[in-house]
Formats: C-alpha cells, sequence, structure tokens
C-alpha cells in the first residue's frame, strides 16, 4: 500500500490552498483552424511509421491551458489520441474540470459522514478508510461534454484505490424507504435560483440500488500515489462505467434520503435534451447524464516513413458502461465498414470497464483528402449512432466520428 506521508498531506493542503477555479474549456484558447501539418512523435512500438495528417485539428491544439499553474495537472485539458500509446493515463494528462471552487483540505482532519436515515451513521477518517479492504479499479472514464468539437480528448484510463461503497453502505444500514443516496463534496460556489443569490456545494446523486451494485469505490489513491488535488484529494468517488461527473471529488459526505434530489448537476446542467418522433411531431426528453455510452474514436492513422511501401494503419479506442465491446468497424470516405481487431478480445475475464485499443490495416490511400470513422457495438447489440441532429445538448454525445486525413 502507498503511505501518505505527513509531508505528502502538507503539501498537498498548501496547493488545494491556492484554491483556483477550473471551469470546464471547451474552446480553442487563441486557436484558428487551418490543418494541422506539424509532425508528431509516434510510440516507439510504431518505430518506421509516420503520422498521417489530420485535416480537422486546429493549428497549435494543445491539452495544456496557457497560463501559470501551480497545481499538478490543473493545466490539463485532456489527451492528444494522436500520441496514444500507453494504456493507461498518468495523472498529470487526466482532463481537470471543476465547478466551483478548488477546496483547500486537511487530510489529517477530513471525516467522512454517512448519515441521513442511516441505522448506523459512520464518521470515517481517511486511517479508517485506509484500514478497510483494499479494492483496485481500473477504468476508463469520460466527461458527459467530451466530443467531437473538443476532438474527444476528455477521457482517461487509471486504476484507481480505495474501499468499496456497497460495504460501507450495507454497514450504515440505509432505511426500507431510502430512494438515493446523495454524494456531497466540498466545493462550493455562489448560484443564482429564483432571484436568490445562494451559496451551493457541488452534489450528485445515485438510486441506492445503482450505488450498491455500480462497483463503486470511495478512492484514495490513482496509479499508485495520493490523489492529486485537482483530481479530488483525499478521497474521491469512482463509479465504474459511469460519466466523470458523477465521479464526485473532494467528497466529505454520503446522505442516504427518501427524496428523489434535484441539484443543480442533477436536474438544471448535465442535463441530456433528447428529441424523439412522436408520430407527426418530435417530442423532447430530459434526462440526468448517467451511464457511458458506446463509443470509439479513431486516434491516428499511420504509414511507412518516408513514403515506404507497406499497409496503412488505423488505430483508435472504444469503451462504454462495462458491456463487453463486442465489435469495432472502420470505414474509409464512403466505403464498406471493415471489422477491426481487437486488442483485447471480448471474453469472459477481459475488463469490460476499461477501453479496448484496435487497429485495422489498409491498402495505401491514393494521395489527397479522405476521411475515416470508427463504429463500435456493445454485447447488447447498442452501437454508436450516425445522426445526433435530434439531440439539443452537449452531453452524452457518442455520435460517430468522422476524421479527416490528408495522404
Amino acid at each position: 500500500m502507498t503511505q501518505l506521508s505527513r509531508r505528502d498531506v502538507m503539501q498537498q493542503v498548501a496547493l488545494a490552498g491556492a484554491g483556483f477555479v477550473l471551469l470546464p474549456d471547451l474552446g480553442w484558447a487563441a486557436q484558428g483552424r487551418g490543418p494541422q501539418r506539424a509532425s508528431l512523435r509516434v510510440g516507439v512500438e510504431e518505430a518506421g511509421r509516420e503520422l498521417v495528417p489530420f485535416d480537422d485539428i486546429p493549428e497549435g491544439f494543445s491539452t495544456r491551458r496557457p497560463g501559470e499553474f501551480k497545481l499538478p495537472g490543473q493545466a490539463t485539458t485532456g489527451l492528444d489520441l494522436r500520441q496514444l500509446t500507453s494504456w493507461k493515463t498518468a495523472p498529470d494528462d487526466m482532463f481537470v474540470i471543476a465547478h466551483y471552487d478548488v477546496p483547500t483540505i486537511d487530510a489529517a482532519r477530513w471525516q467522512l459522514r454517512v448519515d441521513g436515515l442511516a441505522g448506523r451513521p459512520l464518521t470515517l477518517t481517511l486511517d479508517d478508510l485506509r484500514r478497510r479492504p483494499r479494492v483496485e479499479r481500473t477504468v476508463t472514464f469520460e466527461c458527459g461534454g467530451n466530443r467531437e468539437t473538443v476532438l474527444n480528448r476528455m477521457v482517461s484510463n487509471a486504476t484507481w484505490v480505495g474501499c468499496s461503497l456497497q460495504d460501507l453502505l450495507q454497514e450504515a444500514r440505509p432505511a426500507d424507504d431510502v430512494l438515493e443516496a446523495i454524494f456531497w463534496a466540498a466545493d462550493e460556489g455562489p448560484e443564482t435560483i429564483r432571484g436568490a443569490q445562494l451559496t451551493m456545494r457541488f452534489a450528485r446523486s445515485m438510486s441506492l440500488g445503482d450505488a450498491m451494485e455500480s462497483g463503486a469505490i470511495l478512492a484514495y489513491e490513482v496509479e499508485g500515489g495520493p490523489l492529486p488535488v485537482v483530481h479530488g484529494f483525499p478521497v474521491r468517488l469512482i463509479v465504474p462505467g459511469w460519466y466523470g461527473v458523477s465521479n464526485v471529488k473532494w467528497l466529505n459526505r454520503i446522505e442516504l434520503t427518501p427524496r428523489r434530489f434535484m441539484g443543480k448537476f442533477m436536474g438544471r446542467d448535465y442535463v441530456t435534451i433528447m428529441g424523439r418522433q412522436a408520430g407527426d411531431r418530435v417530442e423532447y426528453t430530459e434526462t440526468s447524464v448517467t451511464r457511458i455510452l458506446v463509443k470509439s474514436m479513431v486516434a491516428r492513422v499511420t504509414r511507412p516513413s518516408g513514403g515506404g511501401a507497406g499497409a496503412f494503419q488505423v488505430f483508435g479506442v472504444a469503451y462504454g458502461d462495462g458491456t463487453p465491446i463486442q465489435r469495432v468497424e472502420v470505414q474509409v470516405d464512403d466505403g464498406p465498414w471493415r471489422p477491426a481487431k481487437l486488442d483485447v478480445a471480448p471474453r469472459a475475464g477481459a475488463n469490460p470497464h476499461a477501453w479496448v485499443f484496435w487497429t485495422l490495416d489498409l491498402d495505401p490511400l491514393a494521395p489527397g483528402a479522405h476521411t475515416v470513422a470508427s463504429r463500435a457495438t456493445d454485447r447488447r447489440g447498442r452501437s454508436q449512432p450516425a445522426d445526433l441532429s435530434l439531440k439539443k445538448s452537449n452531453w452524452e454525445n457518442n455520435a460517430i466520428w468522422v476524421r479527416k486525413i490528408r495522404v
């Protein structure tokens, strides 16, 4: 077990004291939208190959926010998929989003309360959580707003360590009429609601059944070290197969309630507005962002270096809500969909909550502009949609991403 020394604690607390607000950066700061021609280093496992340039990447595209930042990882907006060579994502390369302040938390004094309609309310310290059975979860999670317009950069895959949420809730003995668990965080900020100026805390909820059955953990480590401040130090919720907003950072209270929770990030923000045909009209539904929809992305296309002979190769990732990926197909220009090779075959024993790498070899492409797209399908038969024109919000976008390349 990785121990959190007093020096580690004080370092994290000092950094947290900077109190920066990290808002979703969904635009291109000071960037144009011309074709990207810069050559990039491809991983050593692809020695002798070079990237085929994308035409859909702005000049100067960066996964780092401009300016100076004091917190480790604070400048990170996500991944440049072209450079994805490791199955795991280092914490400093994970996308960072915070909706209010970054709270100052003294880990030595931090406590987690489990209360509300609990037959046995709990108050636990960080040491108490560490003494509980150690649970690891290697999961892919994605920002609910990840989509083509941000080059699908807000996704990561990492191993988190903590204790079982199910075990803890069972010990708290929820009353028979408990409907939901509300996960309260330490971060807070001003909100105007019906003309009233209020200070609100970040919170998300899950049904008690989902909270019990999701395999969620209360995580205090990631990739072998304590959580960085910007990723929820000292404890955050990790819910396999759910969008990032459900993975509450800076967790300090779990409330068991008999009523539906409708806080901002359940009922007003992170709400998907989706149209559906109802006879001769379109009706719209509004649903809270929850489980990750099946998705794949073309990360890069490579060819032999220097124009040498040989196959082109398409490489990408696929993931979802934990239902195993059954297949990924690739389409070049308007050609047929062709099956890609999954690096991890969909079989019993594979980790369904972690992303799958896939590849497809192609005959050399003619000089000029081409399109490359991928489509994932899971074992329940759910595939990525070609058309999301009836979706009127940016959340939960798993549309087929058509990439533009130039040979």
